[in-house]
């Protein structure tokens, strides 16, 4: 359990910096390049966020829109700002998923109230026979991932600077810019603008949006249920067993298979409560 744990928030924290991954990705067993399933994913994104052109208007304040967000974010500072805050974040999760309570219970076969009435001492003493190297395994995954971190989030800087030039170019008009450009070059100013962006990694924000993930985590229960019964409206999907003769044989023409092959191909639709066989998923 503890490993699945680890391994999923890891795998979680490593996906989110994935197209920065695509440099130096080692082929997949069936021999295609793993960046170019990358690039794939990168374009369907992409895709799905469609902006409109900048105007010509826009293209003009461009440029100062630009120095606008230059000095808000200046090189290298979008790498250690998200290696910073990767490290607050993800330290406190794996030290809790470290923890000896934790730990014991996933490692040996028995009541956690056991485990709970040992002492500190002695739940320590049971975690050096387990793991000798237990108060020092967090350190060493938290380096690891914060300075790999670093360097992904640093591939993103240039695009990330970019797309918030042309944003600020068109949600600020020339005067604006200016203004903000001024305000910028005062003592103040400058200090803002280099705390700003840094303020979304502050341990005072993150701390205030875990406090509210039991309300969010509430609210899912009701997100389950409006889905069920917004999906119980619509015709089920079907399954290998609904189609019809002419379907089948449709289908197995469109994939380029023998219609006796369909039934091991057609994988049975998933239920929405998770109750069903996940193999198909």
């Amino acid at each position: 359990m503890r490993r699945t744990l680890i391994s999923t928030m890891v795998a979680a924290t490593m996906s989110i910096a994935g197209p920065a991954l695509a440099q130096d990705a080692p082929k997949d067993a069936n021999g295609e390049e793993s960046a170019a399933k990358l690039d794939r994913f990168s374009g369907m994104m992409a895709g799905l966020f469609q902006t409109d052109p900048l105007t010509a208007e826009q293209e003009a304040r461009l440029p100062a829109a630009t120095a606008v967000v230059g000095t808000m974010m200046p090189e290298g500072f979008y790498g250690e700002m998200m290696a910073d805050m990767m490290d607050k974040m993800i330290r406190p999760m794996m030290s809790m998923f470290t923890a000896p309570e934790f730990v014991l219970g996933s490692r040996l076969d028995i009541e956690q109230e056991a485990i709970e009435a040992l002492d500190e001492g002695e739940q320590a003493e049971l975690m050096a026979m387990l793991d000798p190297a237990y108060d020092r395994r967090v350190d060493a995954i938290v380096t690891v991932l914060t300075a790999n971190m670093g360097d992904m989030y640093a591939a993103m800087e240039g695009p990330m600077r970019d797309g918030l030039s042309k944003a600020y170019a068109v949600r600020f008009d020339e005067r604006q810019l200016a203004d903000i450009a001024a305000f910028f070059a005062t003592p103040t100013g400058s200090v803002y603008a280099r705390e700003s962006m840094a303020l979304f990694a502050d341990p005072q924000v993150i701390q205030a949006s875990m406090e509210a993930v039991p309300a969010m985590m509430g609210s899912f229960g009701d997100f389950e249920s409006s889905m069920v019964e917004a999906m119980a409206t619509l015709p089920a999907e079907r399954a290998y067993a609904d189609l019809s003769r002419s379907e089948r044989a449709r289908m197995a023409q469109l994939l380029g298979v023998q219609p006796a092959a369909l039934g091991k191909i057609v994988k049975p639709p998933s239920p929405m409560d998770g109750s069903g066989d996940e193999s198909g998923m």
